[in-house]
């Protein structure tokens, strides 16, 4: 079960944590070393998270992590990210995840990740998440997945060196390799989940300033899904920026774009206002973080 600070009305109580948050351990198991196992918090509502984590395969045959289960999420999948027309895209990996001899595999933000759908219960900075990892050769492995703030960027040991010492990325090869960026002109990436519809969203550059926000929508199945219009909406209640509401723009069946301004660094509140048709419309809020 999850280590939390709180305990959720109506669900477990769960075990609390005393002090800064735990650092997972590294998991060995066979030829595979697993470390820097985490995830984010997610904000109020929200169904789905992203799981973060290295593989080290030490032996001399390929790894296939092929599926992976958490007791809190309805379903877990592995995803890829790519980029195409300038659009980020996440597609679940169908034959999973290979990591050849002597390769190190890192699943991080705006990269390859777990995606949890149908969590139980929000995550907050500080639980543990357990989560079950499924190998072709090494079968069932357990990891904890250490949840830090809403927006982190690297594990809480790590985030502060992450720039200067990153990890080494291996890209499956069916997966579309993205352009290496400064930390100034990363792309900040999010998944927004509402019943009826999925937006993956990327805000380029991730820092505050002029922005564009590239928007892909899928349905509930995850296919592509095509609306009528969507609205982006932007605030930043927190520094006292009002919220500015302006009409995306489709440059695709499935994807829109917009430009946008967001002076101040912080914290932001990104909204979606998604016309399925004119009668059906889904809203969804999430917090994004600008440098």
């Amino acid at each position: 079960m999850i280590s939390s600070k709180r305990a959720f009305a109506g669900a477990i109580i769960l075990t609390c944590l005393v002090g800064s948050p735990a650092i997972a351990a590294d998991t060995t198991s066979g030829d595979l070393v697993i470390t820097r196992a985490w995830s984010r918090a997610t904000p109020g509502g929200a169904k789905v998270a992203g799981g973060y984590l290295t593989i080290e395969n030490r032996g001399h045959s390929t790894e296939r992590l092929q599926a992976a289960s958490a007791a809190h999420a309805l379903r877990t999948e592995i995803h890829e990210m790519a980029v195409n027309d300038g659009v980020m895209t996440m597609r679940p990996l169908e034959k999973g995840l290979a990591i050849a001899p002597g390769q190190v595999v890192t699943l991080a933000p705006g990269g390859g990740h777990l995606m949890f759908i149908g969590l139980d219960a929000p995550l907050h900075a500080g639980d543990q998440m357990p989560v079950t990892l499924s190998f072709e050769r090494a079968g069932d492995v357990r990891v904890t997945l250490d949840v830090q703030a809403i927006g982190a960027q690297a594990p809480a040991s790590t985030e502060s060196t992450a720039a200067a010492a990153p990890a080494h990325r291996a890209e499956p090869a069916a997966a579309a390799s993205v352009a290496a960026t400064s930390d100034a002109d990363e792309s900040f990436f999010t998944h927004l989940h509402a019943e009826k519809a999925m937006a993956n969203v990327t805000v380029s550059p991730g820092r505050a300033g002029p922005v564009e926000i590239a928007i892909q929508l899928e349905d509930a199945n995850e296919l592509p899904l095509s609306a009528d219009a969507v609205a982006v909406t932007l605030g930043n209640p927190e520094r006292g920026v009002a919220p500015i509401t302006a009409n995306a723009e489709r440059v695709g069946n499935d994807q829109w774009r917009v430009r946008m301004s967001a002076p101040l660094s912080g914290r932001w509140s990104l909204g979606l206002d998604i016309r399925i048709t004119p009668s059906d419309a889904v809203n969804v809020v999430s917090p994004i973080l600008l440098r």
